[in-house]
C-alpha cells in the first residue's frame, strides 16, 4: 500500500524527503513518487489465479501472462513443456519440462524496446544508472512462486552476467538461465541439467558454480 501525504516546503536546495515505511504503508510527501508493481504484479496474479482454479477442482492448467507463466499437473502423459525465446532471432532457442507447481518466467529487452544511433533502449531499468540495465538480452528462472519468479527474473537482468548468482543466491533461487548481449548462455549446473537447447553445437555456454 502506498500512501502521499500533502508535500512539505522544504529548504532551499534540500533533497525530497525519502519514504518510509509506517503500520503496513509506504509514505512519502515527494509529489513525484510513484509506486511500480510492473515488476512482480503478473507473476503474483498468476498465483492468485492459479489458486482460483484450485478451489474449484482444477487439476491440470497452464496460466500464461505474455510468455510467463505457472502449471499444475501434467500435459496429458507428459509433462507440460515450454519454449524459450532467442532473444535476438523469431525462435525458440531451447526448452525445458516443468513439475507440477512451478512458474517459468523470462525478463528480456527484446519485447518493449527501440534502437537509437545504434543502441538499444528497453525497460528494465537500472536502478543505479536510471538506464536501461546492460551485460543481459534476456534471464529466465524457475521457482514455484510465481511472483518470486517475476520479480527473480527482473533482478538479475539487472544484475547480468557479472552479479547474477550473488543474487540469485540470496533470493533463493535455483534454476537460473541468462543469454548475455554476446549471446552466451550462463547456466548453474541445476538448470543446465533442464535445459534442452535447440542448437547446443552453435552457442557458448558459461557454467556456473552451484547456488
Amino acid at each position: 500500500r502506498i500512501r502521499v501525504l500533502s508535500p512539505i516546503a522544504p529548504h532551499p536546495g534540500a533533497r525530497p524527503a525519502e519514504p518510509t515505511l509506517e503500520d503496513g504503508y509506504l509514505i512519502s510527501r515527494n509529489p513525484a513518487v510513484q509506486y511500480d508493481l510492473g515488476a512482480f504484479a503478473k507473476g503474483y496474479a498468476i498465483d492468485l489465479a492459479l489458486e482460483y482454479l484450485q478451489a474449484r477442482g482444477i487439476e491440470h492448467a497452464v496460466i500464461n501472462a505474455g510468455g510467463d507463466l505457472r502449471v499444475i499437473g501434467r500435459h496429458g502423459e507428459r509433462p507440460w513443456r515450454i519454449g524459450i525465446r532467442h532473444p535476438r532471432e523469431n525462435d525458440v532457442i531451447a526448452w525445458l519440462d516443468t513439475e507440477a507447481g512451478e512458474s517459468v518466467f523470462t525478463s528480456g529487452d527484446y519485447e518493449r524496446f527501440y534502437i537509437h544511433q545504434g543502441r538499444r533502449f528497453h525497460h528494465i531499468l537500472d536502478p543505479r544508472t536510471g538506464y536501461p540495465a546492460r551485460g543481459a538480452s534476456s534471464v529466465s528462472v524457475i521457482h514455484r512462486d510465481a511472483g518470486t519468479a517475476d520479480a527473480a527474473a527482473t533482478a538479475l537482468f539487472v544484475a547480468g552476467p557479472e552479479s547474477w548468482h550473488e543474487i540469485a543466491r540470496s533470493m533463493g533461487i535455483k534454476y537460473v538461465m541468462l543469454i548475455d548481449n554476446t549471446m552466451r548462455i550462463h547456466m548453474n549446473p541445476a538448470m543446465r541439467k533442464r535445459v534442452h537447447l535447440i542448437n547446443p553445437e552453435s552457442v557458448h555456454i558459461v557454467l556456473s558454480e552451484p547456488l
